[in-house]
C-alpha cells in the first residue's frame, strides 16, 4: 500500500520554559500551514510506588504545580488566551518511554523539541535523543538551540543507495509543496569514479525528475568526501547552504541494540545547525543487513549515507 504522508496533530515536550517555546514556535509553522492539533507535554519524573503514598499530597502537590506552569507557559507564549487547537498533558514517568506513549496513544504524526546536550549514559550506548528517534513511530524534529527561524524555504535530503525511498520521498513532496520549497538533493562520491557511474548521483537524478514532475525546484550536488567522513562532509555543506531543515532517513541497526540510529544519522543530528527531520524505517533485521553486505559491498559503494 502506498504510504500518504501527513501531519494532523503535532506532539511538543515541554522540558522547561525556554526549550518548550523554541519547540512550539516551530510547531506553530507547522499549524499555518495544516491547521494540526498541538499538544503540549510535560513528563514529571516518576517516583516509588511507596513514595507516592507515604507522601501522596505532596505527590500530588507537584503534578499540579506542573500543570500550571504548563498552562502559564502556554498562556504567556501566545500572549493571553490559549486557542482551542492546543491541549495539555502532565504525566508522570520516564521521558523517552512516555513521549513515546503519548505520541502513540494520540495517534501524532509528528514531534518536535528542541536539541538537548549530547550526553553518553553509563553504557555509553544511548546518547539523549537517540533511543526516541530510534523508536518513535512518527518523524522527529529536532531543532538546534539557536535556531529561531521557523520559514521552511529551503530542504536538504543527502542520497542514500542502500535503502528504499518512496517514505522519504513522500514526506519531501509533501512537505514542500506545502511550504513552498526548494529541494536540495546531496550525494558523497567516496571513490575515484566519474560523476555519471555514481549510483548515488543516479539515484539524486532519479529523485530529482521525480520532484519536476510535480513542480518542485531541486538542485543536484554531487559532494566529494576527499577521506573525510559521510557526516562531516554533510555537516560542512549544511553550514554553508543552511537549510531550514535536513531530512534524513535513520539506519536503525538494530542487530544488537534497538535504540541505536546508526553513525551517520546520530552524528548529523546532534551537530547540525540546522534542524533534522528524523524518519525511522522498519527495524532491520540480522539477515537483511548481510543480504545489503553481499548486494551492495563496500568497495563498490560510493556513498553510504
Amino acid at each position: 500500500m502506498k504510504y500518504t504522508p501527513e501531519i494532523k496533530k503535532i506532539l511538543v515536550p515541554i522540558i522547561n520554559g525556554d526549550r518548550g517555546v523554541i519547540a512550539l514556535k516551530h510547531a506553530m509553522a507547522f499549524h499555518e500551514i495544516y491547521a494540526c492539533e498541538i499538544i503540549l507535554l510535560h513528563v514529571v519524573t516518576k517516583v516509588s510506588v511507596i513514595s507516592r503514598i507515604v507522601q501522596a499530597d505532596k505527590f500530588k502537590k507537584k503534578i499540579e504545580k506542573s500543570e500550571k506552569k504548563l498552562e502559564r507557559i502556554a498562556t504567556a507564549f501566545f500572549e493571553g488566551e490559549v486557542p482551542g487547537f492546543i491541549s495539555m498533558k502532565v504525566e508522570e514517568g520516564q521521558f523517552v518511554q512516555i513521549i513515546l506513549k503519548t505520541a502513540e496513544e494520540n495517534k501524532c504524526d509528528l514531534i518536535i523539541l528542541k536539541r538537548r546536550k549530547r550526553v553518553l549514559s553509563k553504557l555509553r550506548l544511548i546518547k539523549n535523543e537517540d533511543e526516541l528517534i530510534a523508536s518513535s513511530a512518527c518523524p522527529i524534529l529536532t531543532i538546534p538551540a539557536k535556531k529561531l527561524k521557523t520559514d521552511i524555504k529551503d530542504i536538504l535530503i543527502p542520497v542514500d543507495i542502500r535503502k528504499k525511498v518512496d517514505t522519504k520521498i513522500a514526506w519531501v513532496k509533501y512537505l514542500a509543496l506545502k511550504f513552498n520549497a526548494k529541494v536540495h538533493i546531496v550525494s558523497v562520491l567516496d571513490i575515484d569514479i566519474a560523476p555519471n557511474s555514481s549510483l548515488a548521483h543516479q539515484k539524486a537524478l532519479t529523485i530529482e525528475d521525480s520532484m519536476k514532475k510535480v513542480g518542485i525546484e531541486t538542485n543536484v550536488l554531487l559532494l566529494k568526501s576527499k577521506g573525510r567522513a559521510k557526516h562531516d562532509v554533510i555537516l560542512t555543506h549544511i553550514k554553508e547552504l543552511k537549510p531550514d531543515f535536513v531530512l534524513i532517513m535513520t539506519h536503525q541497526e538494530s542487530i544488537l541494540f534497538d535504540n541505536y540510529i546508526g553513525e551517520f544519522a546520530s552524528e548529523v543530528i546532534h551537530q547540525s545547525i540546522s534542524p533534522i527531520f528524523s524518519l525511522v524505517p522498519r527495524k532491520e533485521t540480522l539477515m537483511t543487513n548481510l543480504i545489503e553486505s553481499i548486494i551492495l559491498p563496500q568497495k563498490s559503494s560510493d556513498t553510504l549515507i
